[in-house]
């Protein structure tokens, strides 16, 4: 398990075995300067899952999200936008000067963060999420 602890959201919405639950930032989305691109500020994530566990509005679970979920949405956040930036410049300078090359290297950039938009709307829904188990409430 990691040091921040395991994913764990609140179940807003039951509809038979369908849950609805919102995600609960970690702690360590607080001090990290990317917490814009896995939650909007405005609106809560927010995951329909399929579910046998008898759970009600409000209780408390523990997400389990894949591994492989969890690398390619690295590998794309971070990933795509620095590669971008590289082939972008490389690219340009074969036919360009340096400084115009260096403009359309941050313009291929700023093209990959539409591309990640993108691929959020079309992949967000392969990233395989399961509910673990309800959180017990501790206190007596």
């Amino acid at each position: 398990m990691s040091e921040a602890g395991p994913d764990t959201g609140i179940v807003t919405q039951i509809e038979g075995s369908k849950v609805s639950v919102e995600v609960q930032r970690g702690g360590g989305c607080k001090s990290c300067a990317m917490r814009g691109f896995c939650f909007s500020k405005s609106t809560p994530a927010v995951f329909q899952l399929e579910t046998d566990l008898h759970l009600q509005v409000g209780d408390r679970v523990e997400l389990e999200i894949s591994a492989q979920g969890r690398v390619m949405a690295s590998m794309l956040i971070f990933g795509l936008p620095v590669f971008s930036l590289f082939v972008g410049f490389l690219i340009a300078n074969i036919w360009l000067k340096e400084l115009a090359s260096i403009f359309l290297a941050f313009t291929a950039m700023a093209l990959s963060f539409f591309i990640l938009r993108f691929c959020d709307q079309n992949l967000s829904n392969k990233i395989k999420v399961e509910i673990a188990r309800k959180i017990e409430d501790q206190t007596e």
